[in-house]
């Protein structure tokens, strides 16, 4: 069984990051300066999608890629980009919306599963209630029958 109930056909949280990370990588090269904003909304998305664990793999890997493309880029900032506060503070930023809204995806899934739960076992007390009104609508037919038959041979002397 998944953990909390997660449906077979649902992807891995791996891959999701995975092809989160590349569409994250495409268009950071078309629009470098939004880079900020498609991080920290990939982040919640994961986040919110599969709980805390997968949000702070995702922010970590999305700071990750953010420092592969300055580093990689030819007249990019290089190493200096190590040095500047607004690196660490984006990193802040992304384990912080990781752990915040991991936590949210995380209790929805715990509400989700209780939720499920209570459902199951209404079904089976209905499913009993059922069984309980069948039995007791046969032994009121028979009651019937025999008050039918008493009152058919007439008073007895």
């Amino acid at each position: 069984m998944r953990p909390l109930g997660l449906p077979a056909d649902r992807p891995s949280p791996l891959v999701e990051i995975l092809l989160g990370l590349l569409l994250l990588g495409a268009l950071t090269l078309l629009f470098l300066p939004a880079y900020a904003y498609l991080a920290l909304t990939f982040v919640t998305l994961v986040a919110v999608r599969h709980g805390l664990r997968e949000g702070l793999a995702a922010a970590v890997l999305a700071w990750g890629l953010h420092l592969a493309l300055a580093l990689g880029r030819p007249r990019g900032p290089g190493a200096a980009i190590l040095r500047a506060p607004d690196t660490y503070v984006a990193l802040c930023l992304l384990l912080t919306a990781g752990v915040a809204f991991g936590a949210i995806g995380l209790a929805h899934r715990r509400a989700l599963h209780a939720l499920r739960d209570r459902v199951n076992e209404l079904e089976l007390e209905l499913a009993d209630q059922g069984v309980r009104l069948l039995v007791a609508i046969e032994e009121k037919e028979e009651l019937e029958q025999r008050l039918a038959q008493d009152r058919s041979s007439g008073p007895r002397p």
